[in-house]
């Protein structure tokens, strides 16, 4: 979901911007070792940073990437050093194969086919929830401080997906340090809470202008949704051709699939078509989001791997992750540095949210 009308102070470029919905922090816990080191790079590439656009930086193998998306990799990790929250440490294993992917993913996309869609009473609403932690930078007096703001991001949807859907975004107050203290930065002048988010109401959660008529993977709209391939291999190469390809026809499946508006049936053939992304592997057989045990298949590129996290008894996607699969800057190889948990529901009116 992109915000257009409102500017967000943030260390991450475009692509992280579009894609911030990420960081539920789940109570993860790892060795500590190096990241003070990873603290002390962070802080001194901070303070050498001047201007909102930051230079590129070679990966080493032969491509360029901004250094601010390197610096929000090794924030993340820092701000949960130093906050008191430490990131887990995964290790790839070598034997992990696109055969252990295809499995997990044919086995989703079977459960998912012979799953149920939920059926929506008049007066019912599909809820969507994302929990985020946002970097963000602000200043006062020549000094800059740096922490990570948790947003929830709540979308009611109507039986009738035409009718008027509801959107609410708000801060929680819980904020991680990266540099400097809440005290430190109240005592310089600077304003930490952002203005309050209205509430948006739109008839077919059209928040946003100028979106695409008939959907996208963003937002698949049943017309969107019509308009796909049937044959797995065949949507694949759609996905393919609309995203890039490689890690990006992992993000775009995940856009997707996080929405609540695929039903089962195409979400099975999207899981299918997952299948033949070029090293899509399983990195994890048990990752624990905010206490909901999945399984996560993740593509690297440029020393990072994007992960999503499966629900293997329903074939839902029930939060994404990304994690170091280089080391950089003292961060470890197979340390996660960003999270999301996606919380999903049927209430019995608009606003309304589900039990506990």
């Amino acid at each position: 979901m992109r915000e257009g009308d409102r500017a967000v102070e943030q260390a991450w470029t475009g692509d992280e911007l579009d894609r911030a919905l990420a960081g539920l922090y789940m109570d993860i816990k790892t060795d500590q070792r190096g990241l003070t080191a990873v603290r002390e790079n962070l802080l001194t590439a901070i303070d050498s940073q001047a201007e909102p656009r930051l230079s590129l930086v070679d990966t080493g193998n032969g491509r360029r990437r901004p250094l601010r998306r390197w610096l929000a990799a090794a924030a993340a990790v820092a701000v949960l050093a130093t906050g008191g929250v430490v990131a887990q440490t995964l290790l790839f294993s070598a034997t992990s194969a696109t055969a252990q992917a295809r499995e997990a993913l044919t086995s989703a996309a079977d459960l998912a086919a012979r799953a149920e869609d939920p059926v929506l009473a008049n007066g019912q609403y599909r809820y969507v929830a994302t929990h985020a932690w946002w970097l963000k930078t602000t200043g006062a007096e020549s000094r800059s401080f740096s922490f990570f703001n948790e947003n929830l991001v709540e979308t009611w949807i109507p039986a009738d997906p035409n009718g008027e859907w509801l959107l609410r975004r708000r801060e929680t107050g819980n904020r991680k340090w990266v540099k400097g203290t809440e005290a430190e930065a109240r005592e310089a002048g600077v304003v930490l809470e952002e203005r309050p988010w209205p509430e948006q109401r739109a008839k077919g959660g059209e928040f946003t202008q100028g979106a695409p008529e008939h959907g996208n993977w963003q937002f698949p709209k049943p017309e969107f949704l019509a308009g796909l391939p049937a044959d797995p291999e065949r949507l694949y190469e759609r996905l393919r051709a609309d995203s890039g390809g490689d890690r990006q026809s992992l993000v775009y499946a995940a856009d997707a699939l996080r929405t609540g508006l695929m039903p089962v049936a195409a979400r099975a053939n999207l899981l299918r078509a997952l299948t033949h992304v070029p090293g899509l592997d399983v990195t994890d057989r048990a990752a624990d989001l905010d206490g909901h045990l999945g399984v996560a298949l993740g593509i690297s590129e440029d020393g990072e791997r994007q992960e999503i996290i499966l629900d293997p008894g329903t074939g839902e996607v029930i939060g994404e992750r990304k994690v170091s699969d280089s080391m950089f800057a003292g961060i470890p190889k197979g340390t996660v540095t960003s999270y999301s948990s996606i919380t999903t529901g049927t209430v019995d009116g608009i606003g309304i949210k589900p039990a506990s």
